[in-house]
């Protein structure tokens, strides 16, 4: 192929998830519509927007569209139905009950460890004091504070954030830089 030839490309995102509501309580069983919102589509409409003459066909499966109403509602209206962003807008961690917790602990670690948790020193802590407390021998998770909770809350949904809303919104890499609250923790104010 000379330099000169032109190459044809249709670039095809074929954008679905499954439903993830429970349809009786209208609460989400898991948080992997708005996670890949906030980080991948948020990017690629980002690329497409930086590129006006590439040209792609982006395709939303109906399923998606309906849950990423029902999340854009839910922040709207400040009625949660997914539990970990119920959890990251609680305003008192030191409340939550032990299933609460469960969920923070059992959640918050899913990520890929080597892209979103090891670039980030305080999340890397966060990972390694909880895998201290889970060896035999150990008290386990009550050294697990309210602190703790929050900052792990923080940080999963840091890590999630796409690249494009890292460099155009402030409050991002402010977040990034942040040691850790004075005040009393709760989930969205407090960072490792």
């Amino acid at each position: 192929m000379s330099g000169n030839t032109k190459l044809d490309l249709v670039l095809l995102w074929h954008m679905h998830q499954p439903d993830f509501r429970d349809h009786a309580t209208g609460e989400y069983a898991q948080p992997w519509v708005y996670l890949h919102a906030i980080k991948d589509y948020s990017d690629m409409a980002a690329h497409l927007e930086n590129h006006p003459k590439v040209r792609a066909v982006v395709n939303f499966t109906p399923v998606l569209l309906d849950q990423l109403e029902d999340y854009a509602d839910q922040f709207a209206s400040g009625r949660f139905r997914d539990p970990l962003l119920r959890l990251l807008a609680h305003p008192d961690l030191y409340r939550l009950d032990a299933a609460e917790r469960d969920l923070v602990l059992r959640c918050c670690f899913k990520a890929n460890h080597h892209k979103m948790i090891e670039p980030y020193p305080a999340y890397r802590r966060l990972w390694d004091f909880y895998t201290l407390t889970q060896q035999p021998g150990t008290a386990g998770e009550t050294y697990l504070s309210a602190q703790y909770l929050g900052d792990l809350l923080t940080w999963y949904h840091l890590a999630w954030v796409g690249e494009t809303v890292r460099r155009r919104d402030q409050t991002v890499p402010q977040l990034l830089a942040k040691r850790r609250t004075s005040r009393t923790p709760t989930a969205c104010s407090s960072s490792s």
